[in-house]
């Protein structure tokens, strides 16, 4: 089998030949490792720009993001191939330059109401969410037109053209999956309203939450179908529903605030027969039917530091959900020994690889895990997943 089939199969509950391997991101840092630094950086760029055009540099790199990213999200690709994996994902953030005279940070905004700073990850920006700005009605009226209007044209044109090119370069050496990472409902919502405004409407008007998630599940299932277009067949729906303590709210609130705008998402995507995994952090056991309830075909994460127990999970979902992940990126793919890697994937495949549905995977992606630490789940992955799963 190649990457493709490989995973597709896992996601359709079968056996391939071997347990696949995925990761949501490898960091920029990694991926200059990897592939050797580029001989110009994102802050190279940014102080080239402020240079030459210090009134108009803002404007000016803004133009320049959605080259930006195709390169960032290729190289990421190409990084992932060179290293064995089945699987990365990419997709386009929709973020500008946002420039406030009162703070000397490089700011971004998105088109949800989120302010972020672009951190300097080794001359690579890394954006790091701060506040959100869609606080009162008013700006949610403001947002949500321009969201249903201009920015779903804009960035249904764009998603194609990025899928392409991406998807061309390296489509025989991995398969290329889309995700909305930074930019799925829950959290562009949450975040970009904020976390006190969102709680507050939570209670004093869910209507309005719903309102919310349904208006940017929308505009997310245009830009799916505009990668569908372009070639997609396997999408990652960011979510980030729980803490290790468990899930934000309650499975019940969820249900009625969330479950319709998921229903949207994976009904478009279904639509078109594809594939569809919800990726969120935290305790998730209680949150299990309602994931199959919105119709997602898989889940990631299962974060073993937030307590997952994957034989549980395996136990109660198996049957109806692929699952991913389980590799821990706390100590095991940051600090961990090669027998820790080696121990740690043996287990997740012994616990969840028999009959087929399981694809191993880093827990999440922080600039902190090694590569050699990945290159070590890779290899594991080919020593411990061919099928018959049979070990001790």
């Amino acid at each position: 089998m190649d990457c493709r089939e490989r995973v597709l199969a896992a996601l359709n509950l079968d056996e391939p030949d071997r347990v696949p391997s995925h990761t949501i991101l490898i960091d920029a840092n990694n991926v200059d490792i990897i592939l050797g630094k580029p001989q110009i950086t994102d802050f190279d760029t940014v102080e080239q720009l402020q240079r030459d055009n210090p009134d108009g540099w803002g404007e000016e790199l803004t133009n320049l993001i959605e080259g930006i990213e195709t390169s960032v999200f290729s190289r990421c690709v190409e990084a992932a191939a060179a290293i064995g994996l089945d699987c990365m994902q990419v997709g386009i953030l929709p973020l500008y330059i946002f420039e406030d005279p009162n703070d000397p940070r490089l700011l971004m905004k998105d088109i949800f109401g989120r302010v972020w700073e672009a951190r300097n990850n080794e001359g690579n920006f890394n954006p790091y969410y701060l506040y959100g700005t869609m606080n009162s009605p008013e700006k949610w009226k403001e947002s949500k037109e321009n969201i249903e209007g201009p920015m779903t044209e804009k960035y249904t044109k764009m998603a194609k053209k990025f899928f392409r090119r991406i998807n061309k370069k390296h489509k025989d050496k991995i398969f290329v999956a889309v995700t909305n990472d930074l930019a799925g409902v829950f959290e562009s919502a949450s975040q970009g309203m904020g976390m006190t405004y969102y709680s507050r409407m939570l209670h004093k008007k869910p209507s309005f939450i719903k309102e919310v998630h349904e208006v940017i599940a929308e505009f997310t299932a245009a830009c799916y179908n505009a990668y569908m277009d372009a070639g997609t067949e396997l999408f990652i729906e960011s979510g980030d529903l729980a803490y290790h303590s468990g899930p934000m709210m309650s499975p019940k609130k969820f249900t009625e605030l969330l479950q319709p705008a998921y229903k949207i998402i994976t009904d478009a995507v279904h639509e078109r027969g594809k594939k569809i995994v919800l990726h969120t952090d935290g305790q998730v056991t209680p949150l299990l039917d309602f994931v199959i309830d919105c119709g997602f075909d898989g889940l990631h994460s299962l974060e073993p530091t937030a307590g997952v127990d994957l034989a549980l999970v395996k136990k109660k979902v198996g049957h109806k959900l692929c699952l991913l992940g389980n590799i821990d990126v706390a100590h095991d793919l940051t600090y961990g020994t090669k027998e820790e890697v080696f121990n740690s994937v043996k287990h997740a495949i012994k616990t969840a690889g028999p009959g087929g549905g399981f694809i191993v995977s880093a827990a999440n992606m922080h600039p902190a895990v090694k590569v050699d630490n990945l290159r070590w789940m890779v290899e594991a992955t080919k020593e411990f997943g061919n099928y018959p799963i049979n070990l001790k």
